[in-house]
């Protein structure tokens, strides 16, 4: 009983994130950066539990002025990139509602939004979201 339970749980979560990518998705298509937003937004709710919460202490990504910089955990980047796409949507305004179709701020407002879609979809890659090949291979 408790084995088809979680199973069901994860079919039911799986099914769940699938809607939120199609609405990532089709609002990208649809190039309504606004619901694109409010899209990511969600899609960030559901896959929380997914990011590394604790940064590896003893890990270095590079030497700034031969200090020792260290990796940021998932949330960090993440509110980064909203960070940035906030402040983009908030310098292209009108881009951002639809109102200008200037090629460099359209491209500048979809190059932050796109940097969060890839991230999150890196950490669900990460989390082995989307299965791994050793189960079930060639199914």
């Amino acid at each position: 009983m408790e084995e088809n339970l979680a199973y069901d749980l994860r079919q039911k979560y799986a099914e769940i994130v699938g809607v939120h990518l199609e609405r990532v998705t089709q609002s990208r298509i649809n190039k309504d950066y606004p619901a694109y937003f409010n899209a990511l937004e969600d899609l960030f709710t559901v896959v929380k539990h997914k990011f590394k919460k604790k940064r590896k202490e003893d890990e270095i990504i590079g030497e700034v002025k031969k200090k020792k910089v260290k990796k940021k955990t998932d949330l960090e980047r993440y509110n980064e990139l909203r960070t940035e796409a906030i402040n983009n949507a908030n310098k292209y305004r009108l881009v951002y509602l639809g109102q200008t179709e200037k090629p460099d701020e359209i491209a500048k407002l979809e190059n932050s939004f796109r940097s969060i879609e890839m991230f999150l979809f890196e950490v669900m890659d990460n989390s082995k979201m989307f299965g791994s090949t050793g189960y079930n291979e060639g199914m």
